[in-house]
């Protein structure tokens, strides 16, 4: 099958429209005296639309975006799933015998994600494949239904075949985490190691007795379970339950899906400086494409991917893993719990970051998966 040479360029008539709707947005003005707890108060979305409309470029993103080396293939997938007309990223290493590299971003973000870490990666000697996740961007998406995370791992285990990597690394933070395990457990004959900055899984049992927490663990513990589970889970269960009738009101309102977009960016990050450019970027790249084939993520997984307890996803996984433990993470656990279910022979703690790991801190997460697979990597 060919693989293609491929530029975003939206077409004008779609940024057209866009200016029309946010030449009409009609915000609320909330005279309450409480707000959500995600700091985008009214003044905050008011003048971040105020810049989209007057000063933000998107052709200049675009451009930019356009310097990455993108290509698309179709890749059929088993089972009646029909062709994934699949995009993805691919920058090769001019180090000798480069390790190729699978990186997997999640929701929500994009293949953009990789942007912050590509050229460190790549004269660390690693050929870098960052693919849109079908459904996401500019890969497309199945008809039928029942599409998991080992129909993404499917897709893209034929994606490295057909570049010619036979073996080679995984990447994984959010939805990526999962996919990248699950790829792991699938091919263990193509994958070498397994790095991840996002592990969610219930506590196991500990027949001996449970372990001792150091207080970075019980903050993660805190933050997965008391946080993000109890208070900031329920985006997940409307995104699984009411897909289609979500994606109506995302698809249609770029400011009602800026909002959505700007609530996890906000909450899942480490106080990154996040620029009204980034935040419209992020978005539009879930806008332009339609996001309810994106949220189709958590209806078709939400469970199994999860590790939900005698679940296919919790069978312990072999291969060598790695784990980069960010704070604000939303989902780190102790090490003692993921030596339950994987391999772990590399595991460190970071005083600072977030959930977008790649992209808030690229150096620091580049740095471990270098030091990681250098260890485990033996061509």
């Amino acid at each position: 099958m060919a693989v293609s040479p491929f530029k975003i360029n939206v077409p004008k008539a779609e940024l057209e429209l866009l200016s029309r709707k946010l030449e009409l947005v009609r915000l609320p003005s909330f005279n309450v005296n409480w707000r959500d707890d995600n700091g985008i108060e009214p003044k905050v979305v008011a003048d971040t639309v105020q810049f989209w409309r007057e000063t933000y470029d998107w052709r200049a993103e675009e451009a930019k975006l356009n310097e990455l080396p993108q290509f698309k293939t179709p890749i059929e997938v088993d089972d009646g799933f029909g062709t994934i007309d699949l995009h993805f990223v691919h920058s090769t290493s001019s180090v000798e015998n480069a390790v190729p590299l699978l990186f997997i971003h999640g929701w929500p973000g994009s293949f953009m994600e990789i942007t912050k870490g590509l050229s460190l990666l790549n004269k660390a000697g690693y050929h870098v494949v960052a693919p849109s996740l079908p459904g996401y961007g500019f890969s497309s998406y199945t008809e039928k239904k029942g599409f998991d995370i080992r129909k993404h791992a499917e897709v893209f285990q034929k994606l490295m075949q057909r570049l010619g990597y036979g073996k080679y690394v995984v990447q994984g933070g959010d939805w990526g985490a999962h996919i990248a395990r699950t790829i792991g457990l699938m091919y263990p004959d193509n994958v070498k190691a397994v790095h991840q900055n996002m592990l969610m899984l219930p506590k196991p049992s500990f027949p001996a007795g449970e372990p001792t927490y150091t207080p970075f663990e019980q903050r993660s513990i805190d933050r997965y379970q008391n946080w993000f589970m109890t208070t900031n889970g329920a985006y997940a269960y409307i995104q699984a339950t009411k897909t289609l009738t979500l994606g109506y009101a995302m698809h249609d309102s770029p400011v009602g899906i800026l909002a959505w977009m700007m609530d996890k960016l906000y909450l899942w990050s480490d106080s990154y400086p996040w620029t009204p450019t980034e935040l419209i970027t992020w978005t539009l790249l879930h806008y332009f494409p339609g996001p309810a084939t994106g949220f189709m993520m958590y209806t078709e997984n939400h469970l199994p991917a999860t590790m939900v307890e005698r679940t296919w996803a919790q069978k312990y996984l072999d291969v060598p893993c790695g784990f980069s433990a960010f704070p604000k993470e939303l989902g780190i656990v102790p090490r003692s719990w993921a030596e339950k279910v994987t391999k772990v022979v590399f595991w460190r703690e970071h005083d600072e970051g977030g959930h977008f790991a790649m992209y808030e801190k690229p150096e620091e997460l580049v740095g471990d998966m270098v030091e990681f697979y250098k260890s485990v990597w033996k061509g």
